[in-house]
């Protein structure tokens, strides 16, 4: 039986970021990761083209969704927000969106996490926060 995880995972990125990122994720896990989609806004694609493949992307089984995206503000969070005001007139999933995805996210996110409620998506954006760390040089010879 096949690992169904309660919630698909779906990155979106200006460019093929959030397929790089994909493919790192499983790198390092060693195994291809289960209900996880990346969904690459390509250069000259408009909104109207980009958010029903973003859309598409969400499966059609009724689960939430963990959409990870790249920026704050862009297109893929554009669409996101298009996405999420259809769903609340006309019903869909359930949608966590959290911008500012990195590799740290995506490995918590398929690892750790076991919803998308708000607890969750909190511990997700601590997780990517900490894995921002400035580990330079600097500071041990600035005596800081």
């Amino acid at each position: 039986m096949a690992f169904e995880r309660p919630f698909r995972i779906v990155v979106a990125s200006h460019g093929e970021l959030a397929a790089a990122m994909l493919g790192s994720a499983t790198m390092i896990n060693g195994l291809p990761i289960e209900d996880s989609v990346a969904v690459c806004l390509q250069e000259g694609e408009s909104l109207d083209g980009f958010w029903p493949r973003l859309e598409q992307a969400f499966g059609d089984d009724g689960r939430p969704v963990l959409l990870l995206l790249d920026v704050q503000g862009g297109s893929p969070y554009l669409a996101s927000k298009m996405l999420a005001k259809k769903y609340a007139k006309e019903g869909g999933p359930e949608l966590a969106v959290v911008c500012g995805v990195n590799l740290g996210m995506i490995m918590e996110s398929i690892l750790s996490l076991e919803s998308v409620d708000e607890d969750a998506i909190a511990s997700l954006v601590a997780a990517g926060q900490g894995c921002v760390v400035d580990v330079s040089e600097r500071r041990a010879r600035s005596g800081a």
